[in-house]
């Protein structure tokens, strides 16, 4: 790819986010850094929802009373078998209308097959998507989490595919590890209902796919990304993002300096430009 062309791909997805008001809104350019940046973001805030789902049931925390009420939000969840017993599958449906902790829109069923206990080393769990959707697209993919320790969790997606509201098409593949870097102290016991608000993460992440256009990309971090549960967008960290094999040719993003909002600076070669994400 030409320099010129490159440049203006990345006019192209600035243009786009500069234009994006709407704090729901998701990238929609064509270029290669538009799809890496939507497909991560579709897949990350997928695995979160999981995440956060499993981390709410009693019984697969090893208590057995679901006391101090419903924990599951708009989805509704089930269970098997009953009891200290697994492997477990848990079927979670988020009905029409469903919307998560931080207000996307989802909808579709997941089942999940669970090993252990949630946050007990070498707990995994695994899970299939199916036409799943997430703020209208549609996702589908393999995923595989697999729990180091109590605060870490490394996730592998494979075979993954976005599609658009538009009909565009993006494969998507990814490792990440995510170590809970805020909220240890508050858990399931002391505080059912809230533990999970004060949570924040740092999550590394590649990924890899091919964008609407056919052309490979491959997003590689600089510094880890930040979450916190109570924030819709990533406080803190760095990605490169690149198209095929050309190395020269790099776009870099970076997140900030930790506050909770919805700004980002994008850097290609000498060119520097504030974007804001959806």
């Amino acid at each position: 790819m030409s320099s010129a062309k490159f440049l203006n791909a990345v006019i192209l997805i600035t243009v786009f986010f500069l234009s994006s008001c709407k704090k729901d809104e998701i990238p929609q350019d064509r270029s290669a850094p538009g799809d890496a940046v939507l497909s991560q973001y579709l897949f990350n805030s997928v695995r979160d929802e999981v995440d956060q789902q499993i981390n709410r049931q009693a019984p697969l925390n090893g208590i057995q009373q679901q006391d101090s009420g419903d924990r599951s939000g708009c989805a509704t969840v089930s269970i098997a078998p009953a009891g200290n017993v697994f492997p477990k599958t848990v079927i979670i449906t988020f009905p029409d209308g469903c919307t998560t902790l931080a207000g996307a829109q989802i909808k579709g069923t997941i089942q999940l097959t669970i090993s252990g206990r949630v946050r007990e080393t070498g707990t995994t769990v695994s899970f299939k998507l199916n036409n799943f959707e997430y703020k209208n697209h549609r996702i589908s993919g393999d995923y595989t989490i697999t729990f180091t320790d109590a605060f870490t969790h490394r996730t592998e997606v494979n075979n993954g595919t976005v599609i658009t509201p538009d009909g565009r098409n993006i494969q998507f593949n990814s490792v990440s590890v995510a170590t809970q870097t805020e909220g240890r102290e508050t858990t399931f016991r002391t505080n059912p209902l809230t533990f999970l608000l004060d949570d924040a993460y740092q999550v590394t992440t590649t990924s890899w796919g091919r964008n609407s256009r056919g052309n490979e990309f491959l997003i590689n971090p600089v510094t880890p990304l930040e979450y916190r549960i109570l924030c819709q967008w990533i406080t803190k960290g760095i990605i490169t993002i690149q198209e095929g094999a050309n190395i020269d040719f790099i776009a870099t993003l970076d997140y900030g300096d930790g506050s909770c909002d919805n700004k980002a600076t994008l850097t290609i070669g000498n060119t520097v430009r504030e974007i804001r994400l959806p």
